[in-house]
């Protein structure tokens, strides 16, 4: 069961990503990578992926997530630096048990506050 469950999001999360994208040109993105502590399988994926596409405060461009870190791309407009940084921490710290840090050693937190 909880594996069809993983299945359903993941084609969920997948048909989120492709009406999301918008041809925008690579040199209007800002990439800003995010290494997330507790983020270890691909259950945990998922659900930083439904969580990050739920977030109303975020406006992703693209997503790159892989176990352990996340790449955001942002259209330059809508990435305001620490005020970005600290929503996509809350956004994913609000609902999981994972931490989100600016560093791959995890020593730099991506939001003080």
């Amino acid at each position: 069961m909880k594996n069809l469950f993983i299945i359903i999001l993941l084609v969920l999360e997948s048909s989120c990503n492709a009406k999301d994208r918008k041809n925008i040109d690579a040199k209007d993105l800002i990439s800003k990578k995010y290494f997330v502590k507790g983020m270890t399988c691909g259950g945990c994926i998922v659900g930083v992926k439904t969580v990050l596409n739920k977030s109303t405060e975020l406006k992703i461009a693209d997503k790159d997530i892989k176990v352990g870190e996340a790449t955001l791309r942002f259209e330059k407009k809508n990435y305001k630096k620490s005020t970005t940084d600290c929503d996509v921490t809350k956004t994913i710290e609000s609902v999981t048990e994972f931490k989100v840090f600016i560093d791959r050693n995890h020593t730099k937190k991506a939001c003080e506050s």
